[in-house]
């Protein structure tokens, strides 16, 4: 394979010119002393907003601070069907989760330039209309579907489904995507055969196919787009969309690289960000500082942002005190409204006499079939590696009413649950007030029929993601130390709110009605995990509680974009609340997760708060 490796590579698998050398630092000592903006973080969020502010105007200069390094173009991050590098990857480990019998659990996060676009599954959808409605209805104007749909479209180069996928639900609508933005939004060249089962048996059990989920309305069984440059069916990262295009053509657009900032210089006097220090990640350099005339900007992720917030004197007065850090602002909501969409792992098999050739399971089975595929793949753009690796684009999401007759049961006990005791400790009255909105909006969501709640994602293998996509509990991300180069401690606060895992359960409850849906018995579909032998509510919620996973790598909200009466820490124009010239632009500000993987999401958030920022330039 090295052989095919070497002459294939030369092909060019982008959409938009790549250049060899960028404006890339990896000394400090090579920046300029001030900016007019810096940008704590080159991920998704941070690199599309660094790109739209310094297109228009050339002296307008912007320094990005990423911990990452920036890809090598390597094999692994262009061809889809491709594991991902392991060393773009930052992660970290719960604290022990009570709704889950006091399992740890997996943190994950992605350290590259263009963050977690260029290692995660490439799922590239939106939530309904409903799920952005309510971050307006909690006090956020102008953040509904209807002023964010003009920034997903910014952000989406779409391209129609090709010929290969006529059989499958598929709209040609081109109505609510963007031709001509920077990110690839297209379909993968192959499907495996045995999919068209999976619409087939949803079909046979009420639940219609969905050709059109981005939309306004993304539920029941539907075909989603990737983040896929359609033309070469390659990965489309932000680094790919948002700046190696212009990374030789921007001089005002400095990126440092292996570096980490450690504090948010703020004036205390006029309770204005001037700038930030920052650290080489290897220890070689001293701590360094760069001043930002116009703006600190952060866009380190929800895992991060809190955190550098906290070091700086941002947070919860009781928490910064107890650990020495002078108050700034005391802003109780920094680090809570933690959001993930807790994942269960359900089993089937097959017989597989009758399974049509070829199975997802030959990529851990036969290495010479894997190899073939990728040689087909860089000859022709073709076959099983133009999907993203154990990924897929097929998915049912499904209602509340759709999942389960029980919904107004489940809608009466949330409304009973004493919020107080589902917050994290330490939480602050604030908070409480902003929970029982958030809670108003999200059942809201839970009593209509296009929202969902339930994601199963199917690829065709053995294994069936079944995923809580709007969960009602809250965690947390706080600091345990002043040290900057500590973790913070994670707490995902999984099933705490006692309706998540009842919708948990429901979900469960319809795998099984997947699994027997008359389409299958033609593959002999079984369950296997946790197997036929669970039966009975308790029973099914011990087998949950015992194998899902808290993340499904989507976490969002710990600098909530809320009014302050509710625990927020930025408000609708993303300024964090008591200073000048500081911002949040990522999934932190997120205040409810939408029912969708993220990525899309903070796309459009980011290139709103672009808009956002260059309008408050030009006030001056």
């Amino acid at each position: 394979m090295a052989l095919v490796f070497l002459l294939l590579q030369p092909i060019l698998i982008f959409s938009q010119p790549l250049v060899d050398r960028a404006t890339v630092f990896d000394s400090a000592s090579q920046l300029k002393q001030q900016y007019d903006y810096v940008i704590v973080g080159g991920g998704t969020a941070g690199l599309t907003v660094a790109n739209r502010l310094t297109e228009d105007d050339p002296s307008v200069s912007v320094l990005v601070i990423e911990y990452g390094p920036l890809d090598k173009l390597e094999p692994e991050v262009l061809v889809p069907g491709l594991p991902p590098p392991k060393e773009y990857s930052r992660n970290y480990v719960s604290v022990p989760q009570p709704g889950l019998l006091n399992k740890t659990q997996a943190v994950y996060s992605a350290a590259v330039v263009g963050g977690g676009t260029v290692i995660n599954g490439m799922f590239f959808n939106r939530g309904s209309a409903a799920d952005y409605d309510g971050w307006e209805t909690l006090g956020n104007p102008g953040w509904g579907w209807s002023g964010l749909l003009p920034y997903f479209k910014k952000s989406e180069n779409f391209t129609p489904p090709p010929p290969e996928l006529a059989e499958y639900p598929i709209s040609n609508d081109l109505a609510p995507h963007g031709t001509r933005g920077p990110v690839g939004s297209s379909f993968p060249q192959y499907q495996f055969p045995i999919l068209k089962l999976f619409y087939k048996a949803w079909n046979s059990i009420g639940v219609p196919s969905n050709p059109q989920p981005n939309g306004g309305r993304a539920v029941d069984a539907f075909y989603s787009t990737l983040s896929l440059t359609a033309w070469n069916q390659s990965r489309c990262s932000a680094a790919t969309a948002y700046y190696r295009p212009i990374a030789d053509k921007r001089p005002n657009f400095h990126l440092v690289t292996l570096h980490s900032v450690t504090k948010i210089v703020i004036d205390k006097r006029k309770k204005r960000a001037t700038g930030v220090q920052f650290l080489q990640r290897n220890g070689t350099e001293t701590v360094q500082s760069v001043r930002a005339k116009q703006e600190v900007i952060i866009a380190a992720g929800a895992p991060r942002s809190p955190q550098i917030l906290q070091l700086s004197g941002i947070g919860p007065r009781k928490l910064l005190s107890r650990l020495g850090i002078d108050v700034v602002e005391d802003l109780p909501g920094v680090g809570y409204n933690f959001q993930d969409q807790p994942a269960m792992f359900a089993g089937v098999t097959y017989d597989y006499s009758k399974y049509p050739d070829p199975s997802p399971g030959l990529y851990f089975s036969n290495q010479t079939w894997v190899d073939l595929q990728l040689k087909i793949y860089y000859e022709n753009r073709t076959g099983p590696d133009t999907q993203a690796y154990l990924s897929g684009t097929t998915v049912a999401f499904l209602s509340l009413r759709r999942l389960t007759h029980d919904y107004e049961k489940i809608i009466a006990s949330a409304k009973k649950t004493d919020l107080a005791k589902a917050l994290p400790a330490g939480a602050d009255k604030t908070l409480l007030e902003g929970y029982k909105a958030q809670q108003a909006a999200i059942l809201t969501d839970y009593n209509s029929p296009d929202t969902a709640v339930h994601e199963l994602a199917y690829l065709g293998g053995e294994t069936v993601p079944l995923v809580v996509l709007k969960p009602i509990s809250r965690g947390s991300i706080l600091i345990n130390s002043s040290d900057p180069l500590a973790d913070p401690v994670f707490d995902y606060g999984t099933f705490q709110h006692p309706v998540d895992i009842q919708v948990a359960v429901a979900m469960y409850k319809n795998f099984r009605k997947f699994v027997a849906a008359e389409p299958w018995k033609a593959v002999g579909m079984k369950e296997t995990t946790p197997g036929p032998s669970v039966e009975g509510d308790a029973a099914i919620e011990a087998a949950i509680r015992n194998f899902t996973q808290s993340t499904w790598s989507h976490p969002v909200g710990t600098c909530a974009m809320l009014p302050r009466k509710y625990g927020g820490v930025v408000d609708s124009k993303l300024r964090v609340y008591g200073l000048d010239s500081l911002s949040v632009v990522d999934a932190s500000v997120m205040p409810t997760i939408p029912a969708s993987h993220t990525s899309s999401t903070v796309y459009a958030v980011a290139e709103k708060a672009a808009d956002i920022i260059k309008a408050r330039r030009r006030k001056g």
